[in-house]
């Protein structure tokens, strides 16, 4: 086996290269990743005296993470995976941060968190398993990025905070957490070898055309959505619709397209679409009730999330409301579904009363309303 990895993720420039029994490492700290690459990687073919042709294949480190080291990274891998048409295996940054806790003795969950910037965290949950004798990582949740406020809500309500976790400022210029999450720690190299290794032995493999970035946010340039289209929909929209109550939201249950149309049938049913460069973002749905209203369903697509596309559609369906002669809206949420709690409150709804346990142990149904 001949194995190259990279790693551009971070503020570190890593490669690792397992040549048969022999491991080769090289890192470069607070680096610019473009300067800095391809020199390395120079010199580690020469101390270990291989040529690229002789790689089997390649492991690159897709994200999340920076912008601009993910993209130069990942572009090497696919260059040489593409021209020598060897196969390609991806890491994620979560798993390769974590990793540095797969020895500890504990049973707890590893909950890997990276400053993503502007107040927002990345995480991602791991257990320990043994394979072939080592200790390597296993899913227990996808990664994700929520604000720093949400994601605390998030382990306190779904593992009461007992976890090991393991944390990655990556961000110099942005806050750091390190009161609540301890101190930054950083990428190992070591791990990035060990990862690729069990991927090459487990044959995860993906190729040149097909690997990509694993992007959670949008970048600076594109963060804030602005000027949506927001319209009432029709059955004709069915399709928009359906792709977006086809997403896998922990907090929800999604509608199936039956009862979507079903919903159409009543007359006092009302449903708008927001789209962004002729693309749907976002769907809310509302019922008229003699005066007032109430929100059913206010969706949002994964990829345009943290992005003020929910408020700009409940500010839309509060003005439409308003010209319609409606006094009040009310909607009820799950009391752990911190993101859109905050969502709510932001956009100027109230409590007024609660279920107790209404979907579950400690899940109480927040009744909240918003006067017109």
């Amino acid at each position: 086996m001949n194995l190259l990895a990279f790693n551009t993720a971070g503020l570190e420039t890593q490669i690792a290269l397992i040549k048969g029994a022999e491991v080769f490492l090289k890192q470069s700290a607070f680096s610019r990743h473009s300067e800095n690459l391809f020199p390395l990687l120079e010199d580690l073919m020469s101390v270990s005296n291989t040529s690229i042709n002789e790689i089997d294949a390649f492991a690159c480190v897709v994200g999340p993470g920076s912008f601009t080291g993910i993209r130069i990274g990942l572009s090497v891998v696919k260059g040489f995976a593409f021209a020598l048409n060897k196969p390609v295996i991806e890491i994620n940054s979560l798993e390769l941060l974590g990793f540095n806790l797969v020895n500890l003795d504990s049973t707890k969950p590893i909950c890997s968190v990276i400053n993503a910037g502007a107040g927002l965290v990345y995480h991602q949950m791991f257990e320990r398993k043994k394979v072939n004798g080592a200790n390597v990582l296993k899913n227990i949740s996808a990664p994700r990025v929520d604000k720093f406020k949400h994601f605390l809500g998030y382990l306190h309500s779904n593992y009461n905070d007992d976890v090991d976790i393991i944390y990655y400022n990556n961000n110099e210029k942005s806050d750091n957490f390190v009161d609540m999450l301890g101190e930054s720690r950083e990428y190992s190299v070591e791990a990035l070898a060990s990862i690729a290794k069990y991927k090459f032995e487990a044959q995860e493999f993906t190729d040149s055309k097909n690997v990509l970035p694993l992007y959670l946010r949008v970048s600076q340039a594109e963060a804030a959505i602005k000027n949506l289209e927001i319209r009432r929909a029709s059955l004709d929209d069915i399709a928009d619709i359906v792709l977006l109550e086809s997403q896998n939201d922990e907090w929800d249950l999604n509608w199936t397209e039956t009862g979507v149309r079903q919903s159409f049938d009543n007359p006092n049913y009302r449903c708008y679409l927001a789209y962004s460069g002729g693309e749907v973002k976002g769907m809310i749905s509302v019922m008229l009730l003699a005066g007032e209203a109430e929100i059913l369903r206010v969706v949002v697509l994964n990829s345009a999330r943290l992005n003020g596309v929910g408020v700009q559609m409940i500010e839309y369906v509060k003005e439409t409301m308003r010209e319609s002669k409606e006094k009040a809206i009310f909607l009820e949420v799950n009391n752990q579904n911190y993101p859109a709690l905050s969502l709510y409150q932001k956009c100027g709804f109230r409590e007024v009363g609660r279920r107790p346990d209404y979907y579950g142990e400690h899940q109480d149904a927040v009744l909240m309303r918003c006067d017109l």
